[in-house]
């Protein structure tokens, strides 16, 4: 068996990796009051967890898959549960963020231990998710952040409504379709343009938030099918 881990580790890994640094660097920043590097951040290591899967299909390794999945997963827990979780309680001084951070860390974790549980069984590449996937968070709390959306109370029980949704059976898709890449970018750039998003009175973030609550609630439309 393997164990050097010059060896071990493939280029996938190192994209999971820069994943959970930008996570740290995410709360580093929230930590010295810099919103929009902290905003900035997270869509980083958003980015950088939706090409490790890409990467390690382009790049296979030698070594089993438990190790990619592993370095995937821990850092996710990163980027996706403690950063948001730390972030916003960080960020918001309202006494219900307490609680919005625990069940965004707690819900996070359980949703990526069922997420390998079911994987371990699973025939075939993944069609869809049960559970809306854990990056929504961070990528979620980013907008919020790059939005200077004012009302805490909203934001807190948004949040607590995501991390249900993290542990629920509902059935999201698999989102492939590049025209839902492309729309987002075009929102997706001018937002991470501080000036340009401020100029355009942050309506690019919102609504990249709108389409991230048609997300959310897209497995009602799904069932009525």
């Amino acid at each position: 068996m393997e164990t050097n881990i010059i060896k071990m580790i493939g280029i996938a890994d190192i994209a999971s990796l820069l994943n959970a640094i930008s996570g740290m660097l995410a709360i580093l920043a929230a930590y010295y009051n810099n919103i929009i590097l902290t905003a900035m951040l997270l869509i980083l290591a958003v980015l950088f967890d939706a090409i490790d899967g890409p990467l390690a299909r382009k790049f296979p390794t030698s070594t089993k898959e438990v190790f990619g999945e592993t370095i995937d997963s821990l850092a996710d827990v990163i980027s996706f549960g403690v950063a948001p979780a730390v972030i916003l309680f960080e960020t918001y001084k309202h006494p219900l963020t307490i609680i919005a951070s625990i069940l965004i860390l707690s819900c996070g974790i359980l949703r990526l231990c069922r997420y390998n549980t079911i994987i371990t069984e699973q025939v075939g590449p993944t069609k869809t998710f049960i559970g809306i996937p854990i990056p929504v968070t961070s990528f979620t709390l980013s907008l919020i952040l790059f939005s200077h959306i004012q009302q805490e109370i909203l934001i807190i029980i948004f949040m607590i409504i995501l991390s249900i949704l993290m542990v629920s059976n509902l059935k999201y898709p698999k989102l492939k379709d590049n025209r839902i890449f492309i729309v987002c970018g075009i929102f997706l750039i001018p937002t991470l343009i501080y000036p340009i998003n401020n100029y355009l009175l942050h309506i690019p973030s919102y609504i990249l938030i709108l389409l991230v609550i048609v997300y959310m609630i897209s497995p009602l439309f799904n069932h009525q099918k």
